[in-house]
């Protein structure tokens, strides 16, 4: 059955959405967006919510637009029930769009009232867009009311991501028994032989990847569970909100996961294959479907001086455009973690080829010319580790001879646009480093994002030269 679905609109004079043209001074700059939404967190002021209530995102790029779909969920809460959906012109403003849906689209909604008696249109969870020749192909999770392991993803597809969306029905669904979760869709697509692959699954049994038929976009076989890429250690360790990105240069298909409990530890891993379908291995050459967790971690809690910090910086969205990359996912401010602001940052590449993440959140400054001479200097550094109270900002300098004040062994060297920090012998981390928005001070700076050998991830600001 096609249902068409339209998307409630909003005024285009509201919202914070701008064309601005490439600023030539700190002031415009600024991108002005508070961290603390609480005061407009009711739904009465929706159309002020563009980097607001983002849960779970998925974004993709139309024509000269970005646009984001989420997880309906809001401070409150606030919320209605039908994906959120936002879009910006330069991924720093946003506008809050409404909601894609006007509740639980009919198929769905039909399997879930027959499996819950009594089941409430609360929410939609992790959507997933990608575009498939000419038509956009929009995943959406359904859950059961109350903690009920019922699940449905089902599609529904458009021409334009502004929609009139057209309901395709479930794609795959579980009951309570069954050994896998219907929840947060992900799909990869194979660069040689165009078949498409779909993960799902979160928190039970870890993620399972099935084929779909490309010329529908559901299950190739009905009764197909697929195979396991991901898992830990128990049947109910948390791993959740799978995605995938094809790096050109090296050739390789990216998975990422979420960890743990978004309100405090909620961290992000990866791993990498040469088949979208896997084996993903992380970077000791542990395969992630087996029993175990997996480096390198390249998010986690944290929080720099002046601010009160992030957590549950995970479940991300990964947007591959015109040769960049970005880490599009949410965070819980630390002053209060039911507050969800959209994280959008810059994701570059290790010189052996493991994504790494902005300390800072994306403000397009312009890019200036980095030498040896201006990475010298004082900086606010983060090693980040699974026990999030150490992920807090420490004070290092970087000396002009290329020593480290205060770490006698510690050394440093900025050649071929590659930071090397060692803070001891036998244990170098390589680092990328670029002009971002200090967000917790106010100003432009240079920021730095780097791995070592054993996949430890540590972060950097400059705090003067």
């Amino acid at each position: 059955m096609l249902f068409l679905l339209g998307m409630p609109a909003c005024e285009e004079k509201k919202g914070t959405e701008n064309g601005k043209e490439e600023p030539d001074n700190e002031e415009t700059l600024d991108p002005g967006i508070p961290d603390d939404y609480s005061a407009i967190a009711s739904q009465s002021y929706s159309s002020q919510w563009g980097p607001y209530n983002l849960h779970d995102p998925t974004v993709i790029r139309h024509e000269d637009q970005f646009f984001i779909f989420s997880t309906d969920v809001a401070f409150g809460p606030n919320g209605d029930c039908g994906i959120m959906q936002r879009r910006s012109g330069d991924l720093v403003q946003w506008r809050f769009m409404g909601w894609v849906f006007d509740g639980v689209p009919p198929v769905a909604l039909q399997f879930m009232e027959q499996n819950q008696p009594g089941y409430r249109q609360e929410s939609i969870w992790a959507p997933f867009i990608y575009k498939h020749e000419d038509t956009y192909r929009l995943y959406y999770s359904v859950p059961g009311n109350d903690g009920l392991k019922l699940t449905c993803i089902a599609l529904a597809t458009a021409a334009t991501p502004h929609g009139p969306w057209t309901d395709e029905g479930i794609v795959i669904s579980c009951k309570p028994a069954d050994p896998f979760n219907a929840i947060d869709p992900a799909v990869v697509v194979d660069r040689e032989s165009g078949k498409h692959w779909f993960a799902c699954g979160s928190y039970s049994s870890g993620i399972h990847m099935v084929e779909l038929d490309p010329a529908t976009g559901k299950t190739k076989d009905e009764t197909d569970r697929g195979h396991l890429i991901a898992f830990r250690n128990r049947f109910h360790d948390a791993i959740e909100g799978a995605e995938f990105v094809y790096n050109d240069e090296t050739g390789m298909y990216y998975l990422f996961v979420s960890y743990d409990w978004l309100e405090d530890d909620y961290n992000v891993r990866v791993g990498r294959s040469d088949k979208p379908e896997g084996p993903y291995l992380d970077i000791h050459g542990n395969d992630m479907a087996g029993r175990g967790d997996n480096l390198p971690m390249i998010t986690a809690q944290y929080r720099f001086d002046n601010h009160p910090g992030w957590q549950g910086v995970g479940h991300c969205g990964i947007l591959k455009d015109e040769g960049r990359y970005f880490f599009v996912s949410q965070g819980r401010l630390g002053s209060n973690y039911y507050l969800m602001n959209l994280h959008v940052r810059q994701m570059v590449w290790s010189p052996s080829g493991w994504p790494l993440i902005s300390p800072e959140r994306y403000a397009a400054v312009p890019a200036t010319t980095i030498t040896r001479e201006s990475v010298a200097g004082r900086w606010e550094h983060i090693e980040l580790v699974h026990i999030s109270e150490k992920n807090t900002s420490v004070h290092i300098v970087l000396q002009e001879g290329g020593t480290i004040e205060s770490f006698p062994e510690g050394s440093w060297s900025f050649e071929d646009q590659v930071l090397r920090i060692s803070f001891a012998e036998g244990e170098a981390y390589a680092c990328r480093v670029f002009d971002e928005w200090d967000w917790e001070n106010g100003n432009p700076t240079l920021v730095y994002t780097g791995m070592n050998n054993a996949g430890r991830c540590i972060w950097g600001k400059q705090i003067t030269r």
